[in-house]
Parts: structure tokens; C-alpha cells; sequence
């Protein structure tokens, strides 16, 4: 039995209905990214220890580099196998190479920016009022994005003279901590 040209029109609806959905629930989920090109320097080479409540520590070793206008990031477990390989380009997210989609090192490569930019910079990039920073009585620094009136990360630096090593706690829990990778052993 051949389908009617209308339910051959009802199915097509559907399916493009389904199809923007998963579109902009992909959109959603994105981290956010600064509303301008980021001007910390590279090439940064990082020790990456993520922990998360009920699950085992995890190493990595992640590499930001500038290509030409895209920022390249990529992460290795300790046995060199990449993890997630990710280019940052106008403000956009895209894999690179063969490497499966990685949301959460996506969340991190942000929030990464997000610590990086200068504290003067902020506004422009990311909007007056969707940041916050405080000094601690005992010497540290804090950093926070908001979005949608929550915070998206936490970023933490334990000494102010120490800029390179400091934490980033997420939405959901998760913190990574991250160190300068050592050029010897």
C-alpha cells in the first residue's frame, strides 16, 4: 500500500520537527565560548587531573596551540592516546580528526578560557554581570561565570604568584585541577 501525499507531508513535518530539536538541544548543552577572540598565549602544555564524586581520579595531558585563527586543543591520557581533539574557531566548536565528540573535555577546554582571559577582558567577552571575582582572605583568587543565575564553573587559584595551577569546578561536580606539564621528569 503506497502512503498518501499527505501523510508522506505528516511524516516529513515530523521528521524535521525532530530534526531542529535535536539541533537546538545541542545547542543547550554547548559551553560558552567569549564573544571575542581569546589573547592568552600559547602554546600551553598542562597536567590535567579530573575528579569527580564516586568515580576514580583520571590523568591527562592536554595541548593548546594557535593554527593559523583556530585554537587546537588536545587531550591524551598518560599512555599518549588521545581523548578528545577539539578546534575553537569564530566562536565555534568543531572535532578534529577522527577522535569522538568528548562533551565534558569540550566543558573543560571552555572553562579553560574562560580562566585564561584577564580579568579586564571579561566584560567584553563574556557580558558586565555574568562574572564575578573575589580575593580570599587567605591569598586566593576566585572566579566565577554564571549562566542562567547559576554558576557554570568556579575557577580557583590557591596563590596569586602561582597563576598556572589552579582549579575549575563545574555545574555538576566535577574539578579539574590543573598544573603546567614539567619539560623533565
Amino acid at each position: 500500500m503506497a502512503a498518501s501525499p499527505r501523510s508522506l507531508l505528516a511524516i516529513g513535518r515530523a521528521l524535521a520537527a525532530a530534526a531542529l530539536l535535536a539541533l537546538l538541544a545541542g545547542c543547550a548543552g554547548a559551553p560558552p565560548v567569549p564573544g571575542r577572540d581569546a589573547t592568552f598565549s600559547l602554546p600551553r602544555r598542562l597536567h590535567v587531573e579530573q575528579a569527580a564524586a564516586g568515580q576514580p581520579s583520571l590523568d591527562t595531558l592536554l595541548v593548546v596551540q594557535r593554527e593559523g585563527p583556530a585554537l587546537r586543543w588536545s587531550l591524551f591520557d598518560p599512555m599518549g592516546v588521545p581523548q578528545a581533539r577539539q578546534m575553537l574557531q569564530d566562536g565555534r566548536w568543531r572535532n578534529d580528526g577522527f577522535v569522538r565528540p568528548n562533551s565534558q573535555a569540550r566543558d573543560l577546554f571552555a572553562a579553560l578560557i574562560f580562566a585564561w582571559t584577564p580579568e579586564a577582558e571579561l566584560d567584553a567577552a563574556y557580558g558586565a554581570g555574568n562574572w564575578r571575582a573575589r580575593a580570599q582572605e587567605d591569598g586566593a583568587a576566585e572566579r566565577e561565570l554564571r549562566q542562567h543565575g547559576r554558576p557554570r564553573w568556579t575557577v580557583r587559584w590557591p596563590q596569586a604568584a602561582q597563576a598556572d595551577t589552579f582549579t575549575v569546578v563545574d555545574a555538576d561536580g566535577i574539578t579539574w585541577r590543573i598544573s603546567p606539564l614539567k619539560e623533565q621528569p
